[in-house]
């Protein structure tokens, strides 16, 4: 992406060869203006030092109602533990290393399961958009969800609340805090 200094080079640049095409000053600032109008209403998102603009959270619960961060309902495919999540107490989980079976977990080793406070902390710092993937537990859901909104008001406007259960939804969509950015 072209910094500041790089955007007055290009925009400069431009408008010199605009000028000597035209010799007119007035149809080269037209022309300039407009290209940069143009190119400013059309500009994609600025995305992070790893090239993201947002990332997608799949919401689970430990069997004490912790919301955490986990795409199975059990920890065996991806931590160095077994057995169904809904039977792991959130102080047993902070036991597994999660990059346990990952093609890079020599980098990544002792990394634990995250909360959704935490990596939704760590989305706001880095600016990326959310989407909150609910797979199951409707009202701890929606009151996880819920809290975190009036917690980051900044959600508002980041983040979109999916799940192919209806029930999810309809939930969510209860709380009128949240309801703007349910799908």
């Amino acid at each position: 992406m072209l910094q500041l200094g790089d955007e007055a080079t290009l925009y400069s640049l431009v408008f010199v060869v605009v000028l000597l095409g035209t010799r007119s000053p007035v149809w080269t600032t037209v022309l300039t203006a407009s290209l940069y109008l143009f190119l400013a209403m059309f500009r994609f998102p600025q995305a992070n030092k790893n090239g993201a603009t947002g990332v997608e959270l799949d919401l689970e619960f430990s069997a004490d109602g912790v919301p955490i961060l986990l795409h199975d309902d059990t920890v065996d495919r991806t931590t160095n533990g077994s057995g169904p999540l809904s039977q792991i107490r959130f102080s047993d989980l902070g036991k597994l290393d999660a990059a346990a079976k990952h093609r890079l977990r020599e980098k990544f080793a002792g990394e634990k399961i995250p909360t959704l406070e935490e990596a939704v902390e760590e989305c706001i710092r880095l600016q990326l958009t959310i989407y909150f993937d609910v797979k199951g537990h409707p009202d701890e859901a929606a009151a996880a969800l819920t809290a975190l909104y009036k917690k980051h008001p900044v959600l508002y406007n980041s983040s979109i609340v999916c799940s192919f259960e209806p029930k999810v939804i309809y939930r969510v969509r209860g709380h009128p805090e949240v309801s703007q950015g349910v799908q």
